[in-house]
């Protein structure tokens, strides 16, 4: 894979989750794209810090505790009639506000990012003089990443 730039980047969303965590439970879905999406943030496994400190040795030991794939705030211009903005929205007040996301990230190459998560947050943002309107949904990731190659 050669470097990339973020243009041609395409966020997904489908309500409900794969019969299997891997490419093809997850190519089985039907995803609906979030239209206008200009920024989304760095995801990816964290592991926790847990800390031994033996009264032997006077030394703090690091392990690893559990792992947190994290969470995005994605960041779009608001656009009411979008039909991936309305179904991020009824994942916070909405039919779907209890409900489990697949999510579809795709790289202007081709490549793949899926998970599974819930919507948290959906905010809009007036924005003050020459901006544009936007929005920010908050997405908590529950599972691990499922990187797909380009073809």
């Amino acid at each position: 894979m050669a470097v990339l730039t973020s243009t041609g980047t395409l966020f997904s969303i489908s309500i409900g989750v794969p019969a299997t965590q891997d490419e093809a439970g997850y190519a089985a879905l039907t995803y609906t794209q979030v239209g206008e999406v200009t920024n989304i943030p760095e995801f990816g496994a964290n592991a926790q810090v847990v800390t031994h400190e033996p009264l032997e040795t006077g030394i703090t030991q690091k392990h690893k505790g559990f792992i947190n794939y994290g969470s995005m705030s994605i960041e779009a211009a608001y656009d009411e009639a979008d039909a991936g903005q309305i179904l991020a929205e009824t994942g916070v007040v909405g039919a779907n506000k209890n409900a489990d996301f697949a999510m579809k990230l795709e790289y202007q190459d081709g490549s793949i990012r899926y998970w599974q998560g819930k919507i948290f947050s959906y905010t809009e943002n007036p924005g003050s003089a020459n901006s544009m309107v936007s929005t920010t949904f908050q997405t908590e990731i529950n599972t691990a990443i499922v990187k797909v190659a380009a073809p």
